[in-house]
């Protein structure tokens, strides 16, 4: 990288030249690293050295803080080399080894294989910050830095000075820092560029007292990213209300909008954003709405074989109702779009009632609920169903008003697809009978009922095979002799997975068809443990079981099994 730091940092607006030349004039004088003295002097904090210094080499930034390094990975190097260069292995795989440094330098990769005799070819760096830097020399390899004069000084100032310090740094900061500087627009942008990168599907902000934590839901799971400055804590959240064309003045109240944004090499995405006052600032979730990522190939999505043929042969149905079951977050609206997608025609009228609408399906007519104005989903369908429909999408059913008007509509001949949230199959029987639809009704219109739930995959560029002990078979009832010819593996985490050990998700299904003797239980008041053994007597599998099956074909771990199905299911 031939471009220096200083050049680099005013090309990013993160300092201005007054600030460099202060700094560069004090770096003449004592010899420091010029980041360090940008960070002592006030101008930059560590955070944004190093968030923006990995954006600007095209690695990752890592909070080495967060991860275990296995002693056998840290010894690939020698202390001494360690020292030196100012690097730390983090992850090595049979065809990778990761480093991770606090001193990006383009010929970095180059000066470590002259050093050291590797046992791959393939290298690569990611960044980390000075101080997490430090602590892990420290911790693997005994390296202690001794304190800076600075650092030393800092220690004896008196609480009242620091505090002053700090109250005066934060106060400059928020002075020259607004939504429309370029720094917050840089950055809100880079946040939002790397979460696409990453494939998270939500990026939430958090305001605290003296920080803002910024995070991105990856494979269902939140993980925390390196934070921006706290003096841009206000400027970041007016910045994205400026983008979702909302009102910047309103501090007190929730405020929903949408923003459409083009990132990584001209690729449009849609944001759906959400803002919520809170006792520190404003919280703020963006969901993020990839159209070209959104699966529309049911064959894709995780079903088994049994359980597909069974949703295919419902969703090809004339009429009746396919009920989806599950939390939030579970992929049901993914499984539906795919499903609309499988069947739609253009001899076909397909509406959808949404809440909101997340992705455009064409050929499909797509109506937003707006409680505001009382256009419910109740009030939608009934209009709806004089619009001719063959088939239909109610996005949930949340009523006794809107439960009665689908059962109706799938008794008249409709195909009605909707969402119930019950735990499994089975309970989605009784939780419309007790909304207070007549039994008789729901044994006559429900067609098939689908619970699912997603479990995040191995990542397949650290799997390795895995043997699990007594104690996990124990846990999951599962007798050792069932899993032979079994691959069962488990991720130990690299630079691909952002050292999870997983990436991307599958979804499990449990299908629970309606048949004739389960009608006839329906109409006879049977109850849930009834329904649920005739159900599996007649070939439903659990979510559990569905989840055992991809742990022993090396899809997923145990922990996914654990955490993903309850001990019930």
């Amino acid at each position: 990288m031939a471009k220096r730091l200083g050049d680099l940092l005013l090309e990013e607006s993160l300092v201005t030249e007054g600030q460099l030349q202060k700094a560069l004039e004090e770096q003449n004088k004592s010899g420091e690293p010029l980041g360090r003295i940008l960070i002592r002097m006030g101008f930059i904090t560590e955070e944004a050295l190093y968030y923006f210094l990995a954006i600007q080499f095209g690695t990752d930034y890592i909070d080495l803080s967060t991860v275990d390094i296995p002693e056998s990975t840290a010894n690939i190097i020698k202390k001494e080399v360690a020292e030196d260069m100012n690097v730390i292995p983090v992850s090595a795989t049979d065809n990778e080894i990761i480093f991770a440094t606090s001193e990006p330098d383009e010929h970095l990769l180059m000066k470590i294989k002259e050093r050291v005799a590797l046992p791959v070819d393939k290298i690569k760096f990611v960044v980390t910050s000075e101080t997490s830097m430090r602590n892990a020399l420290s911790a693997h390899y005994g390296v202690i830095e001794k304190l800076s004069v600075d650092d030393s000084m800092k220690e004896i100032y008196t609480q009242t000075e620091a505090e002053k310090m700090e109250e005066e740094e934060l106060a400059s900061e928020e002075e020259i820092v607004s939504e429309d500087s370029a720094p917050v627009i840089k950055l809100v942008n880079a946040l939002i560029s790397e979460a696409v990168k990453k494939k998270a599907s939500d990026i939430h902000i958090n305001p605290f007292e003296k920080n803002l934590i910024i995070r991105y839901r990856i494979d269902g799971v939140l993980q925390t990213q390196k934070s921006p400055p706290r003096g841009y804590k206000n400027a970041i959240v007016s910045r994205i209300k400026v983008m979702a064309r909302l009102d910047i003045m309103e501090k007190r109240a929730a405020q929903d909008g949408r923003i459409k944004i083009k990132v990584l090499n001209n690729k449009i995405i849609d944001l759906r954003v959400s803002i919520l006052p809170s006792i520190y600032g404003e919280n703020v979730v963006m969901r993020i709405l990839d159209q070209e990522s959104l699966m529309l190939d049911l064959s894709k999505l995780g079903f088994e074989e049994r359980e597909m043929n069974l949703y295919k042969e419902a969703i090809q149905s004339p009429y009746g109702l396919v009920l989806h079951t599950g939390p939030t977050g579970s992929g049901k609206t993914t499984t539906l779009y795919s499903a609309l997608s499988t069947i739609n025609d253009v001899s076909k009228n397909i509406m959808t009632l949404e809440d909101p609408v997340e992705y455009q399906l064409p050929g499909i007519v797509q109506s937003q609920m707006n409680s505001d104005i009382g256009y419910t989903f109740a009030v939608a369908l009934r209009a709806s169903l004089r619009q001719d429909p063959n088939i239909m999408m109610v996005g949930e059913i949340r009523d006794k008003e809107t439960a009665e008007i689908a059962v109706k509509a799938a008794l008249t001949g409709h195909l009605l697809f909707s969402t119930l949230h019950t735990n499994d199959s089975p309970s989605t029987i009784m939780r419309l009978i007790d909304m207070g639809i007549d039994p008789v009704y729901v044994g006559s219109a429900v067609k098939i009922i689908i619970a699912q739930r997603l479990m995040r995959r191995i990542c397949s560029k650290c799997k390795q095979p895995y043997k699990p002990t007594e104690d996990e078979l124990q846990k999951l009832r599962v007798d050792p002799k069932d899993l032979e010819g079994t691959q069962i593996s488990k991720g130990v985490g690299c630079s691909n997975c952002n050292f999870s050990g997983y990436k991307g998700r599958v979804a499990i299904y449990e299908i629970m068809p309606i048949t004739t003797q389960i009608s006839d239980m329906i109409f006879a008041g049977a109850d849930l443990n009834d329904l649920t053994k005739q159900a599996e007597k007649e070939g439903m599998r659990t979510l559990r079981n569905i989840a055992l099956e991809k742990w022993r074909t090396g899809v997923t771990t145990l922990e996914e099994v654990l955490v993903v199905t309850a001990e019930g299911d």
